[in-house]
């Protein structure tokens, strides 16, 4: 079937590959991985402390709110106190303890910093505070794309963890990819995405987070739970089709399975971008199931013709059988993996 080039969401540049070398031969090197499908826990400390909101603080004098009065709202980080580093609410109440209620803020807002004074108040229970509601852990599911075998290096997700109130990227301090059971199944419906529901392991880590980005979050293993799997190889985002495709994932407990898409679009690109496949889910049993595409499937990979092509990333609010996928070359770039051989960055280099 003819691959279709057309221009995506974004702007992307157009571009034509040398056309006799769409298929790899036997004899050339092909870059292996060991496949995800499983569901896996996150758990990462933030770099820093978010907050979350502010309160009023009830005294024998009246009502006062010293973070709020201060300048401090919703979804500012703060990333040091009197100039040392902070990431720990404890480090924080202690502080305000030894330095009696003053302290100098230092506040990451939406990419600035500035420096915040706040003087804290002794409520009627006579505990000193801020009025302040301060987060510094999140935790989560998604899906494990892939481990490479020789570096157990893995990719998942696909996408970056945005923080809830921030609405920015995840800074993280460390983070752990850890044991997790789907329990149940929200299922989609027109106007409410679904979602995987989980039990989460918090003393069963497989793994480290090591960075989180547009492109999904990386780690290494740090155990050799997954090494028993049958590898696969990589396919090159060229060699994608349009027609039949699977994804790997589970919607219960840690059994993955393996559900048909079709491949409806396929947007070739020189510089990594997050939607390059676009698919229409063509399982029944997924669609009876779960309504299509649902939170925690993300970083679900995308095998086609017994190669992994990509994965899942994101789906249409307004129609959760459609959605969209990274190819597999820009997660392992994320990873650092050198995948290429001398011999394929020959054969798929785009033509002048």
């Amino acid at each position: 079937m003819r691959k279709q080039l057309k221009m995506g969401l974004l702007m992307f540049t157009f571009f034509v590959f040398a056309q006799n070398v769409t298929v790899l031969s036997h004899e050339m090197d092909r870059y292996m991985l060991i496949p995800g499908g499983d569901a896996v826990g996150i758990h990462i400390e933030t770099a820093g402390l978010i907050v979350v909101d502010t309160y009023t603080v009830k005294t024998d004098c009246g009502n006062f709110s010293p973070a709020r009065d201060a300048g401090l709202i919703k979804g500012d980080v703060i990333t040091a106190i009197n100039g040392q580093p902070i990431s720990d609410i404890e480090a924080y109440k202690e502080a305000l303890i030894v330095r009696e209620g003053l302290l100098v803020l230092t506040v990451n807002r939406a990419g600035n910093e500035s420096e915040v004074v706040v003087t804290g108040c002794k409520n009627q229970e006579g505990e000193l505070t801020t009025g302040v509601y301060l987060r510094n852990k999140i935790a989560g599911i998604g899906t494990l794309t892939y481990v490479d075998p020789a570096s157990q290096k893995y990719g998942a997700l696909g996408h970056e963890i945005i923080d809830q109130d921030t609405n920015r990227i995840v800074d993280i301090r460390q983070g752990h990819l850890i044991d997790s059971d789907i329990s149940a199944i929200r299922k989609a419906t027109d106007h409410e995405p679904g979602e995987k529901i989980a039990e989460i392991y918090f003393d069963q880590p497989h793994g480290t987070i090591e960075k989180n980005n547009e492109y999904g979050i990386y780690g290494e293993m740090t155990t050799e739970y997954f090494n028993t799997k049958r590898m696969l190889p990589i396919a090159y985002q060229n060699e994608v089709q349009l027609g039949k495709a699977t994804i790997f994932t589970v919607i219960d407990g840690q059994n993955i399975e393996e559900f048909e898409i079709e491949i409806i679009e396929i947007d070739l690109q020189v510089e990594q971008e997050v939607k390059g496949i676009k698919y229409v889910v063509t399982d029944t049993r997924l669609i009876e199931e779960t309504g299509g595409i649902i939170q925690g499937m993300s970083g679900s990979p995308i095998v086609q013709e017994g190669k992994i092509i990509g994965a899942v990333t994101h789906v249409l609010v307004h129609d959760s059988t459609i959605g969209y996928g990274v190819f597999i070359e820009w997660m392992l770039e994320e990873s650092e993996i050198a995948y290429k051989t001398e011999q394929t960055t020959q054969a798929f280099r785009p033509a002048a």
